[in-house]
């Protein structure tokens, strides 16, 4: 099993989204977004102090309960992701 990296998550199309700390209480994170051709978030990773043993995990925007953990299985999804929005 592959975890899901950052350099993973860009070269599959993935945008860096960076938290901006509102007061000393706010932490700094990033995390990432794959939007489709319109413009919509359809996939979101966890934010970079929330990993999951060192690496993303990606959801389903609107579905949080649809998760993915694996690279190639990732893959896959961007794929075809790509591919419906054409």
């Amino acid at each position: 099993m592959s975890k899901i990296k950052a350099k993973d998550l860009r070269r599959l199309g993935f945008k860096r989204a960076d938290n901006v700390p509102i007061d000393a209480m706010d932490s700094e994170y990033h995390y990432y977004i794959f939007e489709s051709k319109d413009k919509k978030g359809v996939l979101i990773s966890c934010s970079n102090d929330e990993k999951v043993n060192g690496g993303y995990e990606v959801e389903l925007y609107e579905i949080p309960e649809i998760q993915f953990y694996k690279l190639e299985e990732l893959k896959k999804l961007v794929k075809i992701l790509k591919r419906a929005s054409k």
